[in-house]
């Protein structure tokens, strides 16, 4: 993305997301002096006149701390509310060069994903740590068509590789499902990963780290469900629904079905386009549900979602 020559037009900003090998992330206190003192951020700076961002990127963290950024990648889906007249854009940080170190009279600080939330950032910002304790790929259970060993054995082989979500939904599993989700919950947390329940918010209590919402248990809640410290999560599908989720304070929804499935044959798909509108008009994280693989991700990030959720091309059936 190149910066706007236009000198009437918006200033743009550029930020760098920077994680060291213990998953945490780089963040920056201002200093005194400057608007925002003692409030963090993300580090970067302003994208001079004719200026690319990824140049105006690296020369920012070079100045402010002393590294020599390599290989950047712009994250179209991480967007913030900057003040009027800013355009911010946010950029992963793939290699650098050098030990980062605070130049400009600026503490600096690798912060756990989970403990951004205690430290009070620039207004701006705060939409991108909701994105940040998401991952990419959103699963939902296939238990029933596996069976338990298999579908675990293929649920760790992922987990291994990669951080994830997985939404446990097996309406058999009721009579047992605390106890089936506490199980998940444990094989998945020494690798980072979480477990939601799809169902009653009560039955995740204690057993799981959250849960996700059908379309009417949505549309008959007038407030964030219970667990107050564990995530939220809605299925939608059309903007009503999502300005519901967005109202009541999920911490993400998915949206479906973006492309045409075996498994509903006769829902209209909403395609890439309209799912970009809507998710646009919203806050908080979208996956993108339907037809998804992990193919389809780069496509789903260029359309704002928050990554895709998957079950029959992580899980898939036995021989298929």
């Amino acid at each position: 993305m190149s910066a706007s020559t236009d000198p009437t037009g918006p200033e743009r900003v550029v930020a760098g997301l920077l994680w060291d090998d213990r998953g945490r992330v780089l963040v920056a206190r201002r200093p005194a002096g400057k608007a925002g003192a003692g409030l963090w951020e993300f580090p970067g700076g302003k994208v001079g006149t004719g200026e690319a961002d990824h140049d105006a990127l690296r020369r920012e963290l070079h100045e402010e701390l002393g590294i020599r950024a390599g290989v950047c990648t712009l994250l179209p889906h991480y967007r913030a509310n900057p003040p009027a007249g800013l355009e911010l854009a946010f950029w992963r940080v793939e290699t650098y060069d050098g030990v980062p170190e605070g130049r400009e009279g600026q503490e600096i600080r690798w912060c756990p994903i989970d403990a951004l939330a205690d430290l009070p950032f620039l207004l701006a910002d705060r939409p991108i740590l909701a994105r940040l304790r998401l991952p990419s790929l959103y699963l939902v259970s296939d238990v029933d068509g596996l069976g338990e060993a298999l579908f675990e054995e293929r649920l760790m082989q992922t987990a291994r590789h990669e951080p994830i979500l997985l939404q446990l939904r097996e309406p058999w599993a009721a009579p047992r499902l605390r106890e089936y989700a506490g199980h998940l919950r444990r094989l998945l947390a020494p690798h980072g990963g979480r477990c939601v329940v799809n169902g009653d918010p009560q039955e995740a209590l204690g057993c799981a780290d959250g849960v996700h919402l059908s379309a009417a248990r949505l549309a008959r809640l007038s407030m964030r469900p219970a667990p107050a410290d564990g995530l939220v999560g809605a299925s939608c599908h059309d903007m009503r629904e999502l300005r519901q989720a967005e109202l009541l304070g999920c911490d993400f929804a998915v949206l479906s079905p973006v492309k045409a499935t075996a498994t509903h044959p006769g829902a209209a798909p909403l395609g890439w386009t309209r799912f970009r509108d809507w998710v646009s008009e919203v806050s908080l994280p979208v996956y993108a549900l339907g037809g998804m693989t992990r193919a389809d991700l780069g496509v789903a990030w260029a359309h704002l979602a928050q990554g895709v959720a998957v079950r029959s091309a992580i899980f898939g059936k036995e021989g298929a």
